[in-house]
Protein backbone atom coordinates (compact mmCIF):
# COMPACT_ATOMS: atom_id res chain seq x y z
CA UNK A 1 0.00 0.00 0.00
CA UNK A 2 0.87 3.74 -0.56
CA UNK A 3 -0.17 6.71 1.53
CA UNK A 4 -0.99 9.73 0.77
CA UNK A 5 -1.02 13.06 2.32
CA UNK A 6 -3.57 15.14 0.53
CA UNK A 7 -3.90 18.25 2.83
CA UNK A 8 -0.47 19.43 4.20
CA UNK A 9 -0.17 23.18 6.03
CA UNK A 10 2.71 24.03 8.59
CA UNK A 11 2.80 26.74 10.28
CA UNK A 12 5.71 27.69 12.99
CA UNK A 13 3.85 27.64 16.68
CA UNK A 14 4.76 30.48 19.07
CA UNK A 15 4.59 28.20 21.86
CA UNK A 16 6.30 24.66 22.01
CA UNK A 17 7.89 25.94 18.34
CA UNK A 18 10.69 23.41 18.32
CA UNK A 19 8.83 20.71 19.93
CA UNK A 20 6.04 21.17 17.56
CA UNK A 21 8.68 20.94 14.64
CA UNK A 22 10.08 18.16 15.56
CA UNK A 23 6.87 16.21 16.02
CA UNK A 24 5.75 17.42 12.22
CA UNK A 25 9.21 16.77 10.64
CA UNK A 26 9.14 12.74 12.54
CA UNK A 27 5.82 12.38 10.95
CA UNK A 28 6.61 13.05 7.34
CA UNK A 29 9.78 11.93 7.22
CA UNK A 30 8.19 8.72 7.80
CA UNK A 31 9.64 5.87 5.40
CA UNK A 32 5.26 5.25 5.44
CA UNK A 33 4.71 8.46 3.88
CA UNK A 34 4.75 8.49 0.09
CA UNK A 35 3.56 11.78 -1.17
CA UNK A 36 3.14 14.75 0.11
CA UNK A 37 0.47 17.16 -2.01
CA UNK A 38 0.50 20.64 -1.38
CA UNK A 39 -1.76 22.96 -3.12
CA UNK A 40 0.74 25.35 -4.53
CA UNK A 41 3.58 25.05 -6.21
CA UNK A 42 5.91 27.46 -3.89
CA UNK A 43 4.98 25.39 -1.11
CA UNK A 44 6.96 22.59 -2.71
CA UNK A 45 9.92 23.99 -2.32
CA UNK A 46 9.56 25.82 0.94
CA UNK A 47 8.41 22.45 2.36
CA UNK A 48 11.54 20.93 0.99
CA UNK A 49 13.60 23.19 2.42
CA UNK A 50 12.07 23.72 5.80
CA UNK A 51 11.88 20.02 6.84
CA UNK A 52 15.01 18.50 4.75
CA UNK A 53 13.56 16.13 2.87
CA UNK A 54 14.09 15.62 -0.94
CA UNK A 55 12.01 18.11 -3.12
CA UNK A 56 10.35 14.78 -5.09
CA UNK A 57 8.25 14.07 -2.03
CA UNK A 58 5.93 16.59 -2.51
CA UNK A 59 3.38 17.32 -5.41
CA UNK A 60 2.12 20.68 -6.38
CA UNK A 61 -1.67 20.04 -7.60
CA UNK A 62 -4.57 22.70 -8.06
CA UNK A 63 -7.42 22.16 -5.22
CA UNK A 64 -10.50 20.89 -6.41
CA UNK A 65 -13.67 21.48 -4.53
CA UNK A 66 -17.47 20.36 -5.50
CA UNK A 67 -19.83 21.97 -7.80
CA UNK A 68 -22.85 23.44 -5.98
CA UNK A 69 -25.97 24.91 -7.92
CA UNK A 70 -25.47 29.07 -7.04
CA UNK A 71 -28.34 29.69 -9.07
CA UNK A 72 -30.33 29.19 -5.66
CA UNK A 73 -29.22 31.53 -3.54
CA UNK A 74 -30.97 34.41 -4.81
CA UNK A 75 -29.67 38.15 -4.81
CA UNK A 76 -30.98 41.01 -2.57
CA UNK A 77 -31.43 43.54 -4.75
CA UNK A 78 -31.24 45.60 -2.05
CA UNK A 79 -28.48 45.00 -0.62
CA UNK A 80 -25.10 47.44 -1.50
CA UNK A 81 -22.18 46.65 -3.85
CA UNK A 82 -19.91 45.52 -0.58
CA UNK A 83 -16.88 43.62 -0.47
CA UNK A 84 -16.51 40.46 0.90
CA UNK A 85 -13.53 39.40 3.12
CA UNK A 86 -13.79 35.88 4.97
CA UNK A 87 -11.13 32.89 6.34
CA UNK A 88 -8.87 33.13 9.63
CA UNK A 89 -5.99 31.18 8.10
CA UNK A 90 -2.92 33.71 7.21
CA UNK A 91 -5.27 36.61 7.15
CA UNK A 92 -3.90 40.12 7.38
CA UNK A 93 -7.07 41.84 8.34
CA UNK A 94 -5.24 44.61 9.44
CA UNK A 95 -4.18 45.88 6.22
CA UNK A 96 -7.61 45.22 5.09
CA UNK A 97 -8.66 47.69 7.69
CA UNK A 98 -6.20 49.91 7.79
CA UNK A 99 -6.71 50.57 4.23
CA UNK A 100 -9.95 50.87 3.21
CA UNK A 101 -11.14 52.25 6.53
CA UNK A 102 -13.22 55.75 6.27
CA UNK A 103 -13.43 55.01 2.43
CA UNK A 104 -16.60 55.02 0.37
CA UNK A 105 -16.21 51.15 0.11
CA UNK A 106 -18.13 48.81 2.21
CA UNK A 107 -16.72 45.71 3.55
CA UNK A 108 -17.95 42.72 5.39
CA UNK A 109 -15.25 40.42 6.76
CA UNK A 110 -16.38 36.90 8.18
CA UNK A 111 -14.12 35.62 10.76
CA UNK A 112 -14.57 34.24 13.81
CA UNK A 113 -11.55 34.96 15.64
CA UNK A 114 -11.85 38.49 14.96
CA UNK A 115 -13.34 41.26 17.48
CA UNK A 116 -15.42 43.97 15.71
CA UNK A 117 -14.29 47.32 14.75
CA UNK A 118 -15.89 50.52 15.22
CA UNK A 119 -15.49 52.01 11.60
CA UNK A 120 -18.74 52.09 9.79
CA UNK A 121 -18.03 51.01 6.30
CA UNK A 122 -16.87 47.69 7.91
CA UNK A 123 -18.32 44.92 9.73
CA UNK A 124 -17.67 41.72 11.39
CA UNK A 125 -19.52 38.69 10.87
CA UNK A 126 -18.17 36.11 13.90
CA UNK A 127 -20.82 33.10 13.45
CA UNK A 128 -21.19 32.56 9.34
CA UNK A 129 -21.40 29.30 8.25
CA UNK A 130 -22.85 27.18 5.75
CA UNK A 131 -26.26 28.67 3.59
CA UNK A 132 -25.68 32.08 5.52
CA UNK A 133 -21.81 31.96 3.86
CA UNK A 134 -22.91 31.21 0.74
CA UNK A 135 -25.59 33.80 0.50
CA UNK A 136 -23.92 36.47 1.75
CA UNK A 137 -21.12 35.66 -1.19
CA UNK A 138 -23.65 35.20 -3.25
CA UNK A 139 -24.82 38.75 -2.65
CA UNK A 140 -21.07 40.07 -2.68
CA UNK A 141 -19.97 42.41 -5.45
CA UNK A 142 -16.44 40.81 -5.44
CA UNK A 143 -13.96 39.18 -3.10
CA UNK A 144 -10.73 40.42 -1.21
CA UNK A 145 -8.59 37.53 -0.08
CA UNK A 146 -5.68 39.51 2.38
CA UNK A 147 -2.64 36.76 2.63
CA UNK A 148 0.15 37.23 5.37
CA UNK A 149 2.64 34.59 4.98
CA UNK A 150 3.71 34.67 1.31
CA UNK A 151 5.57 31.55 1.92
CA UNK A 152 2.23 29.57 3.35
CA UNK A 153 -0.49 28.49 0.83
CA UNK A 154 -3.67 29.59 2.24
CA UNK A 155 -6.91 30.78 0.36
CA UNK A 156 -7.02 28.79 -2.60
CA UNK A 157 -10.91 27.59 -0.54
CA UNK A 158 -12.40 30.94 -0.98
CA UNK A 159 -10.66 31.88 -3.92
CA UNK A 160 -12.67 28.61 -5.98
CA UNK A 161 -15.65 29.53 -4.30
CA UNK A 162 -15.55 32.81 -5.27
CA UNK A 163 -15.03 32.04 -8.76
CA UNK A 164 -17.54 29.40 -8.79
CA UNK A 165 -19.62 31.90 -8.06
CA UNK A 166 -18.70 34.36 -10.71
CA UNK A 167 -17.02 36.80 -8.13
CA UNK A 168 -13.96 38.75 -9.44
CA UNK A 169 -11.51 38.07 -6.82
CA UNK A 170 -8.22 40.30 -5.66
CA UNK A 171 -5.76 38.31 -3.69
CA UNK A 172 -2.03 39.03 -2.80
CA UNK A 173 -0.35 36.99 -5.11
CA UNK A 174 0.64 33.97 -3.74
CA UNK A 175 -1.50 31.97 -5.61
CA UNK A 176 0.05 32.84 -9.33
CA UNK A 177 -0.76 28.94 -9.80
CA UNK A 178 -4.48 30.20 -9.67
CA UNK A 179 -4.95 33.53 -11.12
CA UNK A 180 -3.64 34.56 -14.07
CA UNK A 181 -3.44 39.00 -13.03
CA UNK A 182 -6.27 40.41 -15.05
CA UNK A 183 -7.35 37.89 -16.73
CA UNK A 184 -9.45 35.81 -14.14
CA UNK A 185 -8.63 37.62 -11.14
CA UNK A 186 -6.22 40.77 -9.75
CA UNK A 187 -3.32 39.85 -8.01
CA UNK A 188 -1.69 42.67 -5.82
CA UNK A 189 1.12 43.14 -3.15
CA UNK A 190 -0.18 43.90 0.72
CA UNK A 191 0.45 47.93 -0.28
CA UNK A 192 -2.76 50.13 0.34
CA UNK A 193 -2.59 51.93 -2.94
CA UNK A 194 -2.15 48.38 -4.96
CA UNK A 195 -5.89 47.73 -3.50
CA UNK A 196 -7.37 50.91 -3.88
CA UNK A 197 -6.15 51.05 -7.62
CA UNK A 198 -7.79 47.17 -7.92
CA UNK A 199 -10.84 48.44 -6.02
CA UNK A 200 -11.42 51.44 -8.28
CA UNK A 201 -10.86 49.23 -11.85
CA UNK A 202 -13.42 46.77 -10.50
CA UNK A 203 -15.91 49.28 -9.48
CA UNK A 204 -15.44 51.59 -12.43
CA UNK A 205 -14.74 49.75 -15.79
CA UNK A 206 -18.04 46.85 -16.04
CA UNK A 207 -16.43 45.19 -19.06
CA UNK A 208 -12.95 44.45 -16.90
CA UNK A 209 -15.50 43.20 -14.16
CA UNK A 210 -17.17 41.12 -16.07
CA UNK A 211 -14.19 39.66 -17.88
CA UNK A 212 -13.22 38.78 -14.67
CA UNK A 213 -16.36 36.52 -13.63
CA UNK A 214 -16.67 35.03 -16.48
CA UNK A 215 -13.09 34.07 -17.09
CA UNK A 216 -12.93 32.87 -13.18
CA UNK A 217 -15.93 30.81 -13.45
CA UNK A 218 -14.39 29.31 -16.78
CA UNK A 219 -11.30 28.43 -15.56
CA UNK A 220 -13.42 26.89 -12.30
CA UNK A 221 -15.38 24.62 -14.71
CA UNK A 222 -12.19 23.64 -16.18
CA UNK A 223 -9.46 22.92 -13.60
CA UNK A 224 -10.83 23.32 -10.00
CA UNK A 225 -13.81 20.77 -9.72
CA UNK A 226 -13.58 18.68 -7.03
CA UNK A 227 -13.99 15.96 -10.45
CA UNK A 228 -10.63 17.06 -11.72
CA UNK A 229 -8.33 17.07 -8.53
CA UNK A 230 -9.80 13.13 -8.18
CA UNK A 231 -8.97 12.66 -11.76
CA UNK A 232 -5.30 14.11 -10.78
CA UNK A 233 -4.37 12.48 -7.41
CA UNK A 234 -5.33 9.54 -9.37
CA UNK A 235 -3.19 9.86 -12.09
CA UNK A 236 -0.47 10.28 -9.34
CA UNK A 237 -1.44 7.28 -7.93
CA UNK A 238 -0.95 5.05 -11.32
CA UNK A 239 2.36 6.93 -12.07
CA UNK A 240 3.94 5.70 -9.31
Amino acid sequence: NKLYICTFIYKDKKKFKKIYYKFIKYCISSKYVDKIICYSASECEYYSKKFNLEINKFIYLNLGIRKMNINKYKKDMRADKYILSCGKSNRDYDFLISTLKNTKYQVHIICDNLKSVKEKNIKVYNDVYGEKYFEMLANAYCVVIPLKDLKISSGQLVLLQAMQFKKPVIITETVKNYITDSYNGILIKNIGSNLIEALEKLYNNEELYNKLSENAYKEFEEKYSLYVLGKNIGYITEKD
